[in-house]
Formats: structure tokens, C-alpha cells, sequence
């Protein structure tokens, strides 16, 4: 992809042993049973939900929902289990009712012969446990003094941040992102980077490196976050081009080393690896929900889901149903792929909010990719056709070059203006950080109120209204959060 900057998540083959003799046989493939009962489903489920309970707050829906989901997944999974067999693989996941086992093919068509499931997907790597204990590999002290109220003197200010207004909304609205914990779901954060250090999430009941889960949540040593592709609690990112590292600071990057990269320097980020297909998107997003985070940031677009889609769009539908708010970006797919395929999953899911990307001069460069999006061909949805299928993106940022981030693998320093560095990989973090400050305001604000209320605030760039290039518009962070302090938005539940 040249200097185009984006994590692409594959769905990944389960190789088999490398010693492996030709008579030996490859296990069957992991396989998702995905139950016929389910919260929300089809194309009119999340927005009749919306409607139904937009009174409520999103604290409430968060139990609720969650309390819902695992009923539902309680209840049903024992028939979905005696239907395949009940294989001693077999693992249960709640924010999608389904259950996930190595199925050869008479097991399949067992499973979609049965009353109680409505389909079989490819789950994706599914790994094992870990053999031996894996630890945290740093872990920081924890700081006794109550933390100063967050302040611009003597920071620099990038200008991508001015120019999506940030400045004038921690100035004058007075909200840095208190309170607000934003997964991200990417190679991990550089929390060791002085301007991650303090605004690194840590679990309040998990005691780092004792082997135990003291918490009980089911993941020993899960201090800042896990990594669910390994199953360890090493959430540090090592990875070469420090993909992690340099989204999360777009979003809480403080100013200690002197320059403000997150729109959110007082916010949290809560560090989740789970690259690897269904399996492991769906634990981070039930983590996510049970351990607190307000926003999840994905930085990836897999392409080439099929009916998989479906999936990634219930489990992301479920997850805002359960007052999370979905943050993606557009993707760098211009020149690579014709529409309606250049926004993929899961930015082309109607209830993540899919950021798009401007140049200085507030023009789209040539590598972002354009809307709309078509789903009259996944499976149990068959809505938004072309021509005019789904509008995405939802709302604009700024993908770079030039984008100020922390030195990715270091403990302080910059990537500057002059940094070639360039994405909807940068754009969405952007974006998560302003919702960070708007749920700072107004925390019970739900997931499509958010949406709403960053769309409605945006400013107009193109065609009047929304479009397929540039969506509602760029970001207004001031008018964003103002708006959000008093809650109005339509509601659509798109």
C-alpha cells in the first residue's frame, strides 16, 4: 500500500503442524453456530431498538442489554450444543448468541438443519490457551497525588486538532475527556510514552503478575487490557510500524512532552488486540462492555467478508444496543477497489460511525475511499441497494500526512508535521476522541444520538447535506459537545 498507513485485519488460516506426516489429518476449521434467537436481527432491528429506548440512558441499556444478551445465550445454547454434537471444543460467546467448535461438514449441515440456528460462519483464529503463564512486561506505578486539571499552557497544538475545533471546546466547554475510557482495538498502546503513562486504562481489581484472576472476569493479569489473539495480558505494542501506538495517541495523547496529540488528553485508553476474524473481535467487544469502555476506536477494514458481513453487523448492533459507541475509519481503498466495495467492514456497518478523510485544503486525497456502501446481498439484511445504497462516510478528519503522534516505540518524542505517515487509520482516532469529550459532557448520551449529533453538527463541505464523499461533513468538536451537553439529536438509529 506505498505510504498509505492502515491495519488490515484478515481472517486467518489455522495452519496446521509444520511436522505433520501425510497420513495425519487436519483438523476440521473452527466454525460460529450462530442461535436463531437473537436480541436484535434483520434490517429494521437496531433502529426499531433505538426508537423503542431512546428515553433510556446509556448506563441503563448497558445493563440491561447485557443482561438480555446472556439470557437469550443461556437459554438456547445447550439445544445449538446437542445439535452439533455437543463437541468438547466447543466455546460460548453472549453479545452474539453462538457457539464456536471445529466442525467437519456433516456437522454443518447438522447444525444449519437444526431449528434452533440460523447459520454457520468461519470463526476466524481461535486460539488456544496459553501454555505457561504470560505476563505484563511492564507495569507502571501508580501515581498517589490527584491529577491536575488538564491545560493548554505551554503545549503545542497541532493543527489538525484546530481544525477540527478541540482547542475551543476544552477552553471554553471545559471538557477534556473525564471520566471516558476508549478501547482501542488495534497491535496494543505504547503506554510506556509519557504522554500515554497517566491516561493508560488499568483494571482496579486485577493485581499485576500473581497468575490469578482476582477479578473473576475469566483473564488472569489483565491489568491495561488483553490480548485476545494470544489469550495474554501483554497489551504493549512491539509491532514494527507501531500501529497501536500512534492511534492511541490521536486519541489521549496529553501534552506531558510538551505537544497535545489526543483530542482527548484526559480521557482513558483501554488496550484490546484481537486480530483473527469473529472469534476474537466478539471477546474484545464483550470485555469492552463488561469492563467499562465508553468507545471502541478500530483502526482495520477487512475485505472480502461475504455473508460474514451479517455477522460483524449484528455483533456491532448488539454492542451499540449496549451503549457502545463504534468508531472506524473510511479506509485507503480509492484506487484499489471499485463501489461499492472501497468502505469495508467494519466501517460499512450503518451503526459504526465511518470516518472519512480531508487534506489541509479540506479536498479528499486520492486514496480515501468513497461511499456508498450496498448490503442487498449479506444475508438476513438485503437493505441499502445500489445505486443509492448507505451513505458512508458518516462524518470527516484528517488522515495525514502530517499528523503530530508520540514516538511509537519510544518514551518520549514526536512524529511531527514533517511525518509521511498517512490513513483513515489516523482519521478515526481523531473522531473517537471528540465523542470521548462529548460523553465527558453528557455521559448518558447512547451510541445514536452521538451519531447524530456529530452529523448534525458537522461542517457541510460538498453536496448539500450528506454525501458519499465526505459524509455530513468535518467534525466540529466545539459545536459537537455543546450540542451533546444538551442532548439533542434526531433519532434513526443509521
Amino acid at each position: 500500500m506505498g505510504r498509505v498507513f492502515l491495519l488490515v485485519w484478515a481472517l486467518l488460516a489455522v495452519a496446521g503442524v509444520s511436522h505433520a506426516t501425510a497420513e495425519e489429518e487436519k483438523p476440521p476449521p473452527w466454525r460460529l453456530v450462530l442461535g436463531k434467537t437473537q436480541l436484535l436481527g434483520g434490517p429494521a432491528g437496531y433502529p426499531d431498538f433505538c426508537k423503542a429506548n431512546d428515553a433510556k440512558t446509556r448506563s441503563a441499556l448497558r445493563n440491561e442489554t447485557v443482561a438480555r444478551l446472556k439470557a437469550i445465550a443461556t437459554k438456547e445454547q445447550p439445544a445449538i450444543l446437542a445439535a452439533i454434537g455437543n463437541p468438547k471444543d466447543a466455546r460460548s460467546l453472549w453479545l452474539v448468541n453462538a457457539v464456536v467448535a471445529r466442525l467437519d461438514a456433516k456437522q454443518v449441515a447438522a447444525a444449519r438443519a437444526a431449528d434452533c440456528v440460523l447459520w454457520t460462519y468461519p470463526a476466524g483464529l481461535v486460539p488456544a490457551a496459553p501454555a505457561s503463564h504470560d505476563k505484563v512486561s511492564e507495569v507502571l506505578k501508580r501515581r498517589k497525588k490527584k491529577r491536575r486539571a488538564f491545560s493548554m499552557r505551554g503545549k503545542e497544538i497541532p493543527w489538525h486538532l484546530d481544525a477540527l475545533n478541540v482547542p475551543k471546546a476544552w477552553k471554553e466547554l471545559g471538557h477534556t475527556g473525564e471520566g471516558v475510557v476508549v478501547a482501542s482495538f488495534d497491535h496494543g498502546i505504547n503506554y510506556r510514552h509519557e504522554d500515554i503513562r497517566r491516561n493508560v486504562w488499568r483494571n482496579p481489581d486485577e493485581k499485576p503478575n500473581n497468575g490469578r484472576d482476582d477479578d473473576k472476569n475469566g483473564f488472569v493479569d489483565d491489568l491495561y487490557g488483553y490480548n485476545f489473539a494470544r489469550m495474554t495480558p501483554e497489551v504493549l505494542d512491539r509491532s514494527g510500524r507501531a500501529h497501536g501506538a500512534l492511534t492511541s495517541s490521536c486519541v489521549v495523547g496529553d501534552g506531558t512532552g510538551g505537544t497535545v496529540t489526543g483530542a482527548a488528553p484526559r480521557a482513558r485508553a483501554m488496550a484490546l488486540i484481537a486480530m483473527g476474524g469473529p472469534w476474537n473481535a466478539c471477546n474484545a467487544f464483550q470485555y469492552a462492555l463488561e469492563e467499562g469502555a465508553d468507545v471502541v476506536n478500530m483502526s482495520f477494514s477487512i475485505p472480502n467478508l461475504g455473508h460474514t458481513r451479517g455477522l460483524w453487523r449484528l455483533m456491532a448492533e448488539h454492542a451499540c444496543a449496549a451503549g457502545l459507541v463504534l468508531v472506524s475509519g473510511a479506509g485507503n481503498f480509492q484506487k484499489q477497489a471499485k463501489i461499492p466495495v472501497q468502505i469495508r467492514i467494519p466501517e460499512g456497518i450503518p451503526c459504526v460511525i465511518c470516518v472519512g478523510g480531508l487534506n489541509r485544503e479540506r479536498q479528499v486525497p486520492g486514496f480515501v475511499s468513497l461511499g456508498p456502501v450496498e448490503w442487498s446481498r449479506v444475508k438476513f439484511y438485503e437493505d441499502y441497494p445500489m445505486p443509492e445504497g448507505l451513505i458512508k462516510p458518516d462524518v470527516c478528519a484528517f488522515p495525514g500526512p502530517g499528523i503530530t503522534m508520540i514516538q511509537g516505540q519510544g518514551k518520549s518524542g514526536y512524529l511531527g508535521e514533517s511525518n509521511k505517515r498517512r490513513g483513515n487509520s489516523l482519521s478515526a482516532p481523531q473522531a473517537a476522541g471528540v465523542i470521548a469529550l462529548m460523553l465527558s459532557a453528557n455521559p448518558e448520551l447512547t451510541p445514536w444520538r452521538v451519531k447524530a449529533i456529530l452529523e448534525a453538527t458537522a461542517v457541510d463541505l460538498e453536496a448539500k447535506g450528506k454525501d458519499p464523499r465526505t459524509g455530513a461533513g468535518l467534525i466540529d468538536a466545539y459545536a459537537a459537545v455543546k450540542a451533546a451537553k444538551r442532548g439533542a439529536a434526531p433519532v434513526t438509529g443509521r
